[in-house]
């Protein structure tokens, strides 16, 4: 269970998509740290390197503490609560099928 606040701060350790670790598919986790000292992201890489499964994760891992659920990530894992979660998806990526495009 992540540690929960209301100042806009994400900080995963190990970071797992949460349908990839339910099909228990080994992948390698991710860390990210957004708080007010580091207050964007920027995530760079090749084809099928991650990007989307990562930013996708981390609107999942919004949602999912919202509703108590538990993450797949490591402990000392903080997402705070945030008003609002957007998400805009127009490709044809999905973690179930193992696309990338």
């Amino acid at each position: 269970i992540p540690e929960i606040a209301n100042e806009g701060v994400l900080d995963v350790r190990s970071m797992r998509h949460p349908l990839l670790a339910l099909r228990g598919v080994r992948v390698v986790p991710n860390d990210v740290h957004v708080n007010s000292s580091y207050p964007g992201l920027v995530i760079t890489g090749p084809n099928a390197g991650g990007k989307t499964i990562v930013l996708k994760g981390l609107g999942l891992y919004a949602l999912m503490t919202r509703c108590g659920m538990l993450l797949p990530c490591e402990e000392n894992t903080r997402v705070d609560i945030f008003n609002t979660v957007v998400a805009s998806i127009g490709d044809s990526q999905t973690a179930l099928g193992d696309l990338s495009t």
